[in-house]
C-alpha cells in the first residue's frame, strides 16, 4: 500500500516538474530570428561554393558541357546577390508588439528569397538542356539536398542550404 501511494505521489510530481520547465521563459521570437539570420549569412558564399562543387562532382559535366556548367555556376553565384544584400543590411529585429514592423521584416526576407529563387530557376532552366538524361537525374538528386532548397542559400529554415548547412555535413546531411 505504501509503495502504491509513493508511486502515485512520484507520478503526480513528475508532470508538475515537467510543466514548470515548460513555463520557463523562452528566448524571444525575434532573438531566434536574429540568430537564424546570422547563421544563414555567416558562410553564404562558402555554402554555395561547396554545394556547386558537390553537384558538379555528381553531374560530371563533359568537356563539351563545360561552358554551360561554368555559366550555370556564375548564374548561381549571381542568384545569391539578393540574399547577400539582405545579409549586408543586417537584421534589426522588430519589437514583439510591432506587428507592422515584423511583417516588413518578413517581407524583406521573403522578397530576397523569391528574387534569388527566380534567378536560380532561370539558371537551372538554361543548364538542363545541355545535360544528358543521367546527368539531369544526378542534378535533380543532388541539387536540392534533403529538402527543396535552392543553391542560393536563402533561409527561413525552410529554404536552407542543403547538406552543407548547419549541423549537417557531407552528402545528404550525413556525418563526415
Amino acid at each position: 500500500m505504501k509503495r502504491t501511494l509513493l508511486a502515485i505521489a512520484i507520478a503526480a510530481a513528475l508532470p508538475a516538474g515537467a510543466l514548470a520547465q515548460d513555463q520557463a521563459p523562452q528566448p524571444r521570437q525575434h532573438d531566434r530570428r536574429a540568430a537564424m539570420h546570422e547563421r544563414m549569412c555567416a558562410d553564404l558564399d562558402a555554402h554555395l561554393a561547396a554545394r556547386l562543387a558537390w553537384v558538379e562532382a555528381k553531374v560530371g559535366p563533359a568537356q563539351a558541357q563545360r561552358a554551360a556548367w561554368d555559366e550555370f555556376a556564375r548564374a548561381s553565384r549571381d542568384a545569391a546577390a539578393p540574399m547577400r544584400e539582405l545579409c549586408a543590411a543586417g537584421m534589426q529585429p522588430a519589437p514583439r508588439d510591432d506587428v507592422a514592423a515584423r511583417l516588413a521584416e518578413r517581407e524583406r526576407r521573403v522578397s530576397a528569397m523569391l528574387e534569388s529563387t527566380r534567378r536560380m530557376r532561370a539558371a537551372v532552366e538554361k543548364l538542363l538542356p545541355a545535360l544528358d538524361e543521367p546527368q539531369r537525374k544526378a542534378f535533380a538528386e543532388n541539387y536540392e539536398g534533403q529538402r527543396a532548397r535552392p543553391l542560393h542559400g536563402g533561409h527561413g529554415g525552410h529554404y536552407q542550404h542543403g547538406p552543407h548547412h548547419g549541423h549537417h555535413h557531407g552528402p545528404r546531411g550525413q556525418g563526415g
